[in-house]
């Protein structure tokens, strides 16, 4: 490749390196990497995070025992009837939250 003026001129004759594709959300792994090829180390943070994401999305969304049992504190009036009450403890998260 020449550059002048910044312009670019490609020789036609040279071809980027073929690739083999890989699914996306997958990684490939070999204990030796093939002479010339490029190499991607993954911190440990990395791996982590992406085992807790997979994890976060083989589990349901919804817990259907949590809103059975919010809806029956409900139905019974041990929550939902003091707005002020509710409002405290919301606020109380929040500074231990921070705080933490």
């Amino acid at each position: 490749m020449k550059i002048d003026n910044g312009q670019t001129n490609f020789d036609p004759r040279v071809r980027a390196p073929q690739t083999d594709s890989v699914p996306q959300g997958h990684a490939r792994t070999s204990a030796t990497p093939a002479a010339g090829a490029d190499t991607v180390n993954v911190s440990n943070a990395v791996q982590f995070a992406s085992r807790a994401i997979s994890a976060s999305q083989a589990s349901p969304d919804v817990r259907p025992e949590v809103v059975a049992r919010a809806k029956q504190l409900v139905a019974d009036g041990k929550i939902g009837n003091d707005p002020q009450r509710l409002a405290d403890k919301i606020i109380d998260h929040l500074l231990v939250d921070d705080i933490a």
